[in-house]
């Protein structure tokens, strides 16, 4: 966009495009043929600028466990790609932290990514991710050393097309992470899975 956004930045990259309807980026990756990572059409405006919280209270993310699905797994950060999607995980086994929006403990929704199977029938960090009920416990690890608890709240299959902007943006004053990874079927005429999958979490005080 043109003009400079005066939303609060947590909200920044949930400006989406008035067409058809309301969607939020995903990301899918086909897990037999072909062998890439496929993303969708549905973009992110581009910012202009983002203003950075004025309390940081998590240091960078470096590291997440999720003891009870076995996934001890390092953290990349993404951003954007050049035509405007959120950017996934180079490789099969890490997951990556949404860096335009808050970190892991900061308040609001903070959204990490991973591949839900690979090329060759490799396995990927987040094939279990939809084993994860209400109450199971997810473990992120920033550079200073210190680690924050966050619970499992729900788990939600959101389809291709449906409306899922919550997954990016809260306003209740708390600090939230957010899973996301593909679901569902794969469409060869599309080049992309029908839905995606999404563990909602907040942090445990």
């Amino acid at each position: 966009m043109n003009s400079k956004i005066s939303l609060p930045w947590s909200l920044a990259v949930l400006v989406f495009v008035a067409i058809a309807c309301s969607s939020i980026i995903v990301f899918f990756v086909n897990k037999s043929q072909p062998p890439f990572i496929i993303f969708s059409d549905i973009l992110i405006p581009p910012v202009q600028s983002i203003v950075l919280p004025k309390k940081i209270i998590a240091g960078i993310p470096v590291r997440m466990m999720i003891p009870s699905i076995n996934i001890d797994a390092a953290i990349e950060y993404v951003g954007l790609t050049s035509n405007g999607a959120m950017a996934v995980p180079k490789g099969p086994n890490d997951v990556g932290w949404f860096e335009l929006g808050p970190r892991p403990g900061d308040i609001g929704s903070a959204v990490i990514a991973g591949h839900d199977g690979w090329k060759d029938g490799i396995p990927a960090v987040f094939d279990n991710l939809s084993k994860l009920v209400a109450g199971d416990k997810i473990y992120v690890k920033d550079d200073t050393g210190a680690t924050t608890l966050f619970v499992v709240r729900k788990v939600v299959i959101y389809g291709e097309n449906d409306d899922a902007s919550t997954i990016f943006d809260s306003n209740d004053g708390t600090a939230h992470l957010n899973l996301i990874t593909c679901e569902g079927f794969w469409n060869a005429a599309t080049q992309s899975y029908s839905s995606r999958l999404v563990v909602f979490t907040d942090k445990k005080i």
